[in-house]
């Protein structure tokens, strides 16, 4: 994932340079600045940039002085600059700033694809991963996939936590696949504003605090939260096409840490409780009862081997009230003890 700042006065200018760079790096996220007031600050807000395109010529304060402040924060930030002015001193300048190209306007598409996979160096393996991965979340969110979202998002937090797969930054993994998700709910319009707020706060936390055993289950309601949002409105865009056991479906997985009934369910599905049930096992060829069990002990399986939760606590937490009845569930689902579990599959670190 890079993350890329636009500085451009000129919106067609700064349009223009966002579609070329989306897609010449796919696994980018792109921010804009109007102003040098506006670029500062979103110095101030990443915690990495990757690259800038800095149009020298904006309002004060101007591009040179972004760049001055940049370098004053972060080194390793690829720097392009783009201006109309072919001015000498100027170009001296830049280079005393550790500038890493110098663009004249108006530039053309081929030099800024050749000047970003120079600069980046961008694997196409990694776009290539990356194209597959937003194509997933886009699809699983339009066909209101909420199962599937929740076992998708959980298996990469449990993967980052592990360590064994995604090297030192583990929770970076989990953020970039956050920023894809905050991507696609932008080109969704404003309905999903106050979503992509929460995105931003989970995305700001995990970088600051990473994923250590005492973060693991806040981190897990924060995404139950924000899939909660998410498919809410994916609900009201795709309910007319379900089958009732996919709507109930829905709506045990909106409604996971609770303690779920069949007749809750099958009201929520507009059917009745026994009609459900027969309906259920045929289809998802587990009952109803099972299949909740089975969702909830996956989610006791993470908290136990990557969260720092009590047992009893763990238990409280998915609506099992008795502690021991949750034991004998747990053993008769995986064939070991929920503190046996935890003792033989707890990573050195997490």
């Amino acid at each position: 994932m890079y993350n890329i700042v636009i500085v451009e006065d000129e919106h067609i200018e700064s349009e223009s340079l966002k579609r070329i760079i989306s897609r010449c790096v796919e696994n980018s996220v792109i921010h804009e600045a109007s102003t040098g007031k506006k670029a500062i600050q979103l110095i101030d807000q990443l915690s990495q940039i990757d690259m800038m395109f800095v149009d020298i010529n904006i309002p004060l304060p101007n591009g040179n002085q972004v760049i001055e402040y940049l370098r004053q924060k972060n080194t390793d930030t690829k720097v392009i600059v783009t201006t109309a002015n072919d001015d000498f001193d100027i170009v001296r300048h830049m280079l005393s700033l550790k500038v890493d190209d110098y663009l004249l306007k108006p530039v053309k598409q081929s030099i800024i694809n050749d000047t970003i996979r120079k600069t980046l160096l961008v694997d196409e393996e990694d776009a290539v991963a990356s194209r597959a991965l937003r194509q997933n979340i886009s699809e699983m969110i339009s066909r209101c996939d909420y199962p599937g979202w929740h076992t998708f998002l959980f298996r990469i937090l449990d993967a980052a936590c592990t360590g064994r797969t995604f090297g030192n930054d583990r929770s970076k993994t989990v953020t970039d696949v956050l920023e894809f998700v905050q991507q696609h709910l932008a080109g969704l319009g404003d309905k999903y504003a106050s979503c992509r707020n929460k995105v931003t706060g989970i995305i700001q936390t995990i970088r600051q605090q990473g994923l250590p055993a005492s973060n693991y289950w806040r981190a897990m309601t924060a995404l139950l939260s924000i899939s909660e949002d998410i498919f809410e409105q994916a609900f009201k865009n795709a309910s007319g096409n379900m089958d009732f056991v996919t709507r109930a479906q829905f709506h045990i997985e909106k409604n996971i840490l609770k303690n779920l009934t069949l007749d809750d369910i099958a009201a929520k599905a507009f059917v009745s409780p026994c009609y459900l049930s027969r309906a259920f096992k045929k289809s998802m060829g587990t009952g109803f009862s099972s299949y909740i069990t089975s969702r909830k002990i996956s989610m006791a399986k993470s908290l136990l081997q990557f969260s720092d939760l009590k047992v009893n606590t763990i238990a409280l937490e998915l609506s099992w009230q008795d502690a021991n009845y949750f034991c004998r569930i747990f053993k008769k689902e995986t064939g070991i003890a929920p503190s046996d579990y935890r003792r033989i599959t707890l990573p050195e670190t997490c």
